[in-house]
This record gives C-alpha cells, sequence and structure tokens, in this order.
C-alpha cells in the first residue's frame, strides 16, 4: 500500500502530470473567463438591435480563440511529454496556407460578414436595397445574406459580394405619391379631394409627420400627374404606399374624379 501510495506521489510530482492539468484547467478558465468579459462588455450601453448585431462577431471571437488556446495547449502539453512538436507546428502552419488558398472565397465571406456587423450595416429583419433588388433581411449568416422581396422572391448573397447597400430600416422613410388625372377635371376639385386624403392620412400610425399635398408635378401626355409626400416609421414604407393608394381610389370614385388609362383613337380616312 505505502509502495502504490509513494507511486501515485511520485507520478503526481512529475511535470508530465501536473504540467498537463494545469495547462487543461488554465485553458478552460480562460475561455469562460474571456466569453463572460466579453459579453458582460458588448452588452453594457447597448440597446437590443446593437446587442443583436454584436453578439454574432462576439461567438465568431469567441471559437476563434477557443480553438486557438486549445492548440496551444495541445502543443504545450505534447512538449511536457517529450514529443518533438517543431515538425507539427510547421507541417500546422503549411496546412494553414493552403487551406487558407482553398478557402480564401470563404474567408473573404466570413471577413465581410464580421465588417456588416461591426459597421451596422443590416440586422435580420430590416429592409435593405442591394442593386435594383428591395426586400427584407430574413436570413444572415457569415457566408452570405438572404434577402426576400414583397413578391416573395428571395436572393441570396454572398458577403463578399456585398460593398454597399441602402438600408431602408434605420431611419424615417419617405413615401412620395404620384396621383395621374385626367385633364378634365378641374385642377381645384382634385386638390380639396387630395388635401381631404392628407389629413386621412395624418391619422394612421404609420406616419410619423404631417403628410404633405405638393401640388401639380407634372404634365403627362394622357394625364396631370399630382404629388403627396407621406413620412412613416422605419420599413414600413410599402405597406403605408399600398393603404394610400387605396384610399386615393376610394375617395377618387366617391368624388367621381377619373383616373386616366391609355387609349388609343382610330381615324377613318
Amino acid at each position: 500500500m505505502e509502495e502504490l501510495l509513494e507511486t501515485i506521489l511520485k507520478v503526481m510530482q512529475s511535470p508530465k502530470f501536473y504540467v498537463p492539468v494545469i495547462t487543461i484547467g488554465v485553458t478552460i478558465l480562460v475561455i469562460n473567463s474571456s466569453s463572460k468579459v466579453v459579453k458582460k462588455f458588448v452588452n453594457r450601453n447597448s440597446n437590443s438591435i446593437e446587442i443583436k448585431r454584436r453578439n454574432t462577431i462576439v461567438s465568431l471571437v469567441e471559437n476563434v480563440v477557443k480553438y486557438i488556446l486549445i492548440i496551444l495547449a495541445f502543443l504545450i502539453i505534447l512538449g511536457t511529454w517529450g514529443l518533438d512538436i517543431s515538425g507539427l507546428v510547421t507541417g500546422l502552419g503549411v496546412a494553414g496556407v493552403v487551406g487558407g488558398l482553398a478557402i480564401q472565397d470563404a474567408l473573404k465571406d466570413i471577413i465581410m460578414g464580421c465588417n456588416i456587423i461591426m459597421d451596422n450595416y443590416f440586422v435580420v429583419g430590416d429592409i435593405i436595397t442591394y442593386g435594383d433588388f428591395t426586400g427584407e433581411v430574413i436570413e444572415f449568416g457569415l457566408k452570405n445574406t438572404k434577402i426576400k422581396n414583397v413578391d416573395g422572391t428571395v436572393k441570396v448573397v454572398a458577403n463578399r459580394n456585398i460593398s454597399e447597400v441602402l438600408n431602408l430600416s434605420q431611419k424615417k422613410s419617405t413615401v412620395s405619391i404620384i396621383v395621374p388625372t385626367s385633364y378634365d377635371e378641374s385642377e381645384e376639385v382634385v386638390s380639396k379631394v387630395l388635401i381631404k386624403i392628407c389629413k386621412m392620412i395624418d391619422k394612421w400610425d404609420l406616419t410619423t409627420e404631417e403628410t404633405e399635398y405638393l401640388g401639380i408635378d407634372n404634365l403627362s401626355q394622357s394625364s396631370v400627374d399630382y404629388l403627396i409626400r407621406a413620412h412613416c416609421k422605419a420599413g414600413a414604407r410599402w405597406d403605408l404606399k399600398r393603404q394610400i393608394l387605396a384610399l386615393v381610389k376610394r375617395e377618387f370614385d366617391k368624388n367621381k374624379i377619373k383616373i386616366p388609362y391609355n387609349q388609343i383613337e382610330v381615324h377613318n380616312g
């Protein structure tokens, strides 16, 4: 029994035993502590949108740091056991270079994904315009972003290709509505009806400021175009536009104001 205890004590006093134990313990402690500190720092003095943006990049950084610490701990343990780690380190370096070249597009996506989060380009739920495509961000990952427009079409964009976007949700939106009317209609009557419509729009929850009646905007070939401008909450411009157009149609029908459409006149001889 005494010999067994002496053997155990001798093993525990050996660097090959206590160095790996200490290394593993310190690695776990550092990983857990760094995660808590980073999350506490990120959540401090931040609103829910900012927290949502930053949590993604925090998760990425945590994973990278965790794997680096695990690799370092593994190398320390192998060195303590007397293994030659110089060849292993060289091999890891070569493998890293080869792997980096093979997945450079994926790395570009990840880096741009981090930039999107850090620079507050957008978050899930924002309405954005990418090129000529406008829609809601329904999914955002470190490799790609999915945007869904009002028709239900989903556009998948690699993050590395997102150099600039228009975010329609971060600020208040403005909706300009062109209302075409027949040349036969009285300007005074049409203006009176449109001013009434503007006052009705101001009572809606979607609007944030007083709706403006701007008068005649254009004299086109087949219509007199009037312009009204409404202001709404972020991301509500499409709903507001549809509701305004429906209201204009109802009020014009009620007041028997004609909305022109293209017609062709045929003359015989």
